[in-house]
């Protein structure tokens, strides 16, 4: 009879056990689950992500072609060329500089009226600094590129009559 209850208690010792352990293993994977599920939507916010980011390359890609041709219609258009001039030549037709900075190897003026701006740039390692390149921008910072607001601009800083 001993024997039995021996036996007995020794099986029920060893199901809670195995209960016990079934539990663990259960928990563990949960747990395994819920990070693989994690990392499985970071990374396809990732994917998401990557694909956005190529999506604004291209289309700041793009906008840099578009005033690119916006400059150069304007320097076409430009009934004054700043191009060659050099900074005392600017300073002595148009006064001193609402804006003058230099960046690395690039020097600007930006010139200010009721509408429009002018930035001229200069190359600081060059032996003689002159305008290398010239943008006129509206007040909001767009490019011009009509004849039109290119003249008025004209008008506004005294350029032409």
């Amino acid at each position: 009879m001993q024997l039995l209850i021996y036996l007995l208690t020794l099986l029920f010792l060893t199901s809670c056990t195995t209960i016990e352990v079934t539990k663990e293993v259960v928990k563990v994977g949960n747990v395994v689950k819920g990070k693989v599920e994690k990392q499985f939507e970071k990374e396809q916010k990732e994917i998401v992500e990557d694909k956005t980011i190529v999506e604004e390359q291209e289309i700041i890609t793009e906008e840099k072609k578009q005033e690119k041709k916006i400059v150069k219609s304007q320097q076409k258009l430009a009934q004054i060329n700043f191009i060659g001039k050099k900074i005392n030549e600017i300073k002595n037709q148009m006064g001193s500089a609402e804006l003058a900075r230099t960046d690395g190897i690039v020097h600007t003026l930006r010139y200010d009226s009721a509408n429009c701006r002018l930035f001229l740039f200069f190359n600081t390692t060059a032996n003689i600094s002159r305008v290398e390149h010239f943008e006129f921008r509206d007040s909001f910072g767009e490019l011009l590129n009509t004849k039109q607001s290119l003249e008025t601009c004209y008008r506004e800083y005294n350029l032409i009559n």
